[in-house]
């Protein structure tokens, strides 16, 4: 999963592509301001979203400027009221009715104040008058506004209250982009109002990755909101095939650089055509992610993130735009690497997507290649499908580890509380199982905040939700403990005699007693028809399944 404290607006990678979009003609007086915007390949996602965009999702309009300043430990005392975009859009009256208590305060004392009104007003006014009274004596001052002074020339604290006050209670907040709010874009997305977080716990397997010849492909887990997330697509189906659980073995992660599907909301639901790329909402509303660019040359693929438009304050709402607004990089990852699914949802089964008329022929990552910043890229990538990667006895390592995953279940997975023979009492724990009583992963949960919390809860049999195990667990920590286990599976393995040839284990032999040895301990007799408790697979079934997973590997890593 990606580290949401580490990743900021300002940290982001840039947009990679050129675009803008201009609002339907009424809408810039309904709303007060003209939502209308363009971007240029190069700029930063907080240079072309506004707080309006993530009223639902974020909730910013809840921060002050002081929380901000508390958070990313900056210095109010230095910063003028021109880089606090929201002052641009307030008259008198606007200002005053979002921070009341300015009615009970004199003229004189709020400098801002005082200079509007006396380059407006050629007479003379008395100044030592409260503000609320000049606003109760002559209503129309209050439509005065800010934009005539040079707002560079004052502090932040020249007018009293404005840094404790929430930025929603502002007139036309919803119109001031990200980056105009002092500090806002050093926040992190764990910080928010309403923080980021992932929406289900599914995780897969990118097994292969596809171009634009693939055609039909029925079983899909890529669409949007509005039609939902099992879109086919019937020509031009660039995609990565999955693997892993039974809910998303086999199926389809459409791209949606080569495919749309319907997006948006209301009167703006209509932008762009109605259209948006085909992908999934893992991280809630706020964007949106698409896998992008698929190389089969490669066996590679990235995403991107596409962000939308929404605009309503409290009288009027126009709805939100598709997600269009993009591609902003996020992911980069190879075939065999763990990829975070989300929410496993159905339906839309009788959907199918439009084709954009583009073609990944020949495409590989050394042409033009989204390339994901290192301050998102922080799912680490566990299996590269390395096939130099062999042991002393020439298995090769990853295939091997892969193949175990396999067998096995999600990255996500907590099994029931158990105990085996000599009492040692756990709680298997992800793709391959791991028991939570074991020193090593308990070093790992430990180490972070509230690891200590989470085993106490493994150790009590509480139940544990798929968020929390991937947080605590993650699928790089597995899968570095996953290669250990393996590397001394086959020290083991190679060490014992083949009943069937009287000599050490070698080759698929080799992977089959491994695979023995991991499903029922290093003890366990060699091709033994013993089932485990839940009577699935006896220890050969199981044994030769892992070895069929290995070949399979393999094959997927060019290895043959």
């Amino acid at each position: 999963m990606p580290d949401w404290n580490q990743i900021t607006f300002s940290k982001m990678p840039a947009i990679s592509e050129s675009a803008s979009f201009q609002a339907p003609s009424d809408t810039t007086q309904k709303l007060g301001y003209d939502p209308s915007r363009n971007w240029n390949a190069g700029q930063t996602p907080d240079s072309f979203t506004m707080l309006g965009d993530f009223q639902d999702s974020f909730e910013l309009q809840k921060f002050s400027l002081n929380d901000i300043s508390q958070i990313v430990n900056s210095n109010l005392n230095k910063v003028t009221l021109d880089s606090f975009g929201i002052m641009k859009k307030q008259n008198l009256s606007s200002l005053v009715q979002a921070i009341p208590d300015l009615k009970t305060i004199t003229i004189a004392q709020v400098k801002p104040i005082y200079d509007l009104l006396a380059q407006d007003l050629s007479s003379y006014f008395n100044a030592n008058q409260t503000i609320g009274n000049l606003l109760q004596q002559s209503p129309h001052l209050g439509k005065l506004n800010f934009t005539q002074l040079d707002l560079s020339a004052y502090n932040i604290d020249s007018i009293p209250e404005l840094q404790i006050t929430p930025l929603g209670t502002f007139d036309k907040w919803q119109g001031v982009y990200i980056d105009e709010i002092p500090g806002l874009n050093n926040v992190s997305f764990s910080q928010f109002p309403n923080p980021i977080n992932s929406v289900g716990a599914e995780v897969g397997i990118i097994d292969i990755a596809f171009g634009t010849d693939e055609q039909l492909r029925n079983r899909t887990i890529s669409g949007s909101e509005q039609e939902g997330f099992a879109v086919q697509c019937s020509k031009d189906c660039a995609h990565i095939e999955l693997s892993g659980s039974d809910t998303v073995s086999g199926k389809a992660w459409v791209s949606g650089k080569y495919q749309l599907v319907k997006g948006g909301s209301g009167i703006l639901g209509s932008v762009n055509g109605g259209k948006e790329p085909t992908g999934r909402n893992l991280f809630g509303s706020a964007f949106k992610v698409a896998v992008w660019d698929v190389s089969e040359v490669d066996g590679m693929m990235s995403q991107a993130l596409f962000f939308r438009a929404c605009m309503r304050n409290s009288f009027i709402d126009l709805g939100c735009t598709p997600y269009f607004i993009g591609p902003v990089p996020f992911m980069t990852y190879r075939e065999k690497d763990p990829i975070f699914l989300g929410l496993n949802t159905v339906g839309a089964e009788n959907s199918t997507s439009t084709p954009t008329g583009l073609k990944s022929n020949g495409f590989t990552f050394n042409q033009a290649p989204i390339v994901s910043s290192s301050s998102v890229s922080n799912l680490l990538q566990a299996v590269k499908g390395n096939c130099s990667k062999q042991h002393s006895s020439g298995a090769n390592t990853d295939a091997l580890s892969t193949a175990l995953s396999g067998t096995e279940s999600n990255y996500n997975s907590v099994g029931n509380y158990l105990c085996d023979s000599e009492s040692n009492c756990g709680r298997p724990l992800g793709a391959m199982q791991l028991m939570s009583e074991r020193p090593d992963v308990r070093r790992i949960i430990a180490s972070k905040s509230g690891g200590t919390e989470f085993l106490g809860k493994l150790d009590k049999g509480e139940k544990v939700t798929g968020e929390e195990m991937t947080q605590y667990f993650s699928p790089s920590e597995q899968q570095t403990l996953i290669a250990s286990d393996v590397n001394e599976l086959l020290d083991k393995s190679e060490k014992q005699i083949d009943p069937t040839t009287g000599k050490a284990f070698t080759g698929e032999r080799l992977v089959e007693r491994a695979g023995q040895m991991y499903f029922a301990g290093t003890g366990i007799p060699v091709d033994t028809t013993v089932s485990d408790v839940s009577e699935e697979s006896s220890v050969r079934e199981y044994g030769n399944n892992v070895a069929s997973q290995y070949s399979k590997s393999l094959q997927t890593m060019g290895c043959t």
